[in-house]
Formats: structure tokens, sequence, C-alpha cells
């Protein structure tokens, strides 16, 4: 299903700035259908008008709400026009400080609106698309997705639990021809680049001089971050991934969209440094197995029940 074919209907979350409001907008001049969300509509009132004015319908979500809440959203977007065929998982928030000055509750405001949200609303979503045997699910990471700052530990472990959970989703929903597409942004020049938060705990009381602190300076005293990623470029990128049109033709077996050179670069050190201690560690790994019986692999067992 591409956007030559016929127009399809996108939920996105946290469409008050950044990706969300790029995003939204371009679906809806590329003729396609949104259900904008965020937490606060009224604070985005002109935002919201223009969005209506192009044909979309804007809803407030809570990410951290529950499912009952969530399920009023697809409820409504569906009854606008019958379907929702692509959810992308935009809305997040960043708590920037040492993994060791982290409270509690800081830590699970991170987790309740970069993981346990976005799951709990596919888990809204995946029935009628179940139905239909089509959908696509796309879950905005983070570069912190791939290799986490100092500083942003616990952003991406949210990040990377979505992923795992993403990772997990596309295998469970493939038999039903409903694809999840993980994207990974770098530094891009977006509002929550200047809108993190710190831990109540200043990090410079443990960490002073170091790497730790200088990180949360750098977004404690810049005012507006400048990022060296332009969001409207991003959004086209993502849009064509989604659609299957430009750049994203023939490309739809793929899961993951790394959206900037940064990020790409990241990966490639990230992915070098798991290779190595794989190799050096080669004779651990290979020598785990029980003696004198074959015992089937967890991927061998998967493949038998896939062919099956």
């Amino acid at each position: 299903m591409t956007s030559q074919t016929k127009p399809l209907v996108w939920l996105i979350t946290g469409c008050s700035a950044g990706f969300g409001k790029s995003l939204a907008l371009l679906v809806l001049k590329a003729g396609h259908h949104v259900i904008a969300t965020s937490r606060t509509p009224s604070k985005s009132t002109s935002l919201v008008k223009k969005v209506e004015a192009l044909g979309g319908i804007w809803l407030p979500l809570d990410l951290t709400s529950g499912k009952e809440n969530m399920q009023k959203i697809v409820d409504e977007g569906t009854k606008k026009w019958g379907r929702i065929d692509v959810l992308v998982n935009n809305a997040g928030i960043s708590i920037l400080g040492a993994l060791e000055d982290f409270s509690e509750q800081e830590a699970k405001l991170v987790m309740e609106t970069n993981f346990f949200g976005p799951v709990r609303l596919i888990q809204r979503v995946l029935p009628q698309m179940r139905a239909r045997r089509s959908g696509i699910i796309v879950n905005i990471s983070s570069g912190a997705g791939v290799d986490p700052s100092p500083a942003m530990g616990m952003y991406g472990a949210s990040k990377w639990a979505l992923e795992g959970a993403s990772q997990g989703f596309a295998k469970e929903l493939s038999p039903f021809g409903i694809r999840v597409l993980i994207v990974q942004p770098g530094a891009f020049t977006t509002n929550m680049m200047n809108a993190v938060t710190m831990t109540e705990k200043d990090a410079s009381v443990n960490y002073k001089g170091t790497v730790v602190e200088k990180m949360v300076d750098v977004f404690r005293t810049n005012g507006e971050f400048k990022a060296p990623n332009d969001v409207e470029k991003g959004c086209q990128g993502i849009f064509e991934v989604v659609t299957g049109t430009g750049r994203g033709v023939g490309k739809e077996g793929y899961s993951r969209l790394v959206l900037s050179r940064d990020i790409g670069q990241r990966t490639l050190e990230q992915t070098k440094r798991n290779t190595d201690a794989l190799e050096a560690f080669r004779d651990v790994w290979e020598n785990t197995g029980h003696d004198g019986g074959v015992v089937k692999s967890m991927a061998e067992i998967e493949s038998e029940a896939a062919s099956a």
C-alpha cells in the first residue's frame, strides 16, 4: 500500500512540535489523513487549526494515561475514517543526568512515556490491523537506542526497551501482514533538544569534571541547541520509507531506518565493537553446549515454527 494507490490514515503522537508536527503536515499535504495528538492541544491552537484546515483531526493524548483513554483515541480516529493504517509513536521525554542520580519516580516517568505508553497504544491499534491483515507500526527511537551518550543512559534504556519490543512485535505480526519500522534519528533541530529536563539531583555533585557534567551543561547553558540535522528532511525520509515511494521503493522488508549521518557512523562503530567482542570471546560462547547431546537452539526452534 503506497501513497500512489490510496490515502493512508496516520495516527501520530507528539504533534505539537518537532517530528510529530512536521510529519503530520507533510502527510496531510501529500493527500493522506491524519489523527494528530498531543498532551495539551490548547497550547498549540494555531497548529491545531492548521492541521484541521488541511483535513486532519487533533485529539488530546497523554501517553502516561491508561489504556481506556487510549482506546477512546483509537475509536474516535477509526470512526472518522474507518481504520488506522499507520501508527507513529513519536511522543517522548528526556531527563538527563547520571544513572546513579535518577530517582525511582524520574526513571518511571521516562519509561512510562517512552516505552509503556507506546506499547499500550500499539495494543489498542493491533486488533483492527490484524483483522485487515495490513498496517504499519512506526516507533521513533533515537541514537541513544544505538549508543547512549553519558547523561542519556535512562533515555537510552527506554529506547532500547522500545526497540526490543519493536523487534518482538515485528516477528509476531509479520504473519498478519503488519510491518514494524524502528526509526533512529540523531541530533535534529527540534524543540525536544531544548525541552529536556535534568535529574533533581545535580550531576555536578558526584560527577563534577566528568563527561556527564559536561554533557548536561551543553543542554543547560546553550539556550537554544543547534543540531546538524533538518527535521523536514528527516520526515521526508520517514514518509518515503513508510509509503514505499521514492527512496523507500522495494525496501519494505527492512525494519530499521537510521535517519542521520551521525547515527549512521555511530551504528557502524557500535557494530564493530560488538563484532570485536564476539571474536574476542569466541572460545567462551562456542563452548557452552551440553556434552554428549544435541539440543535445539532457540533460533532453530523459531525457524521450525515459522516454516511449519
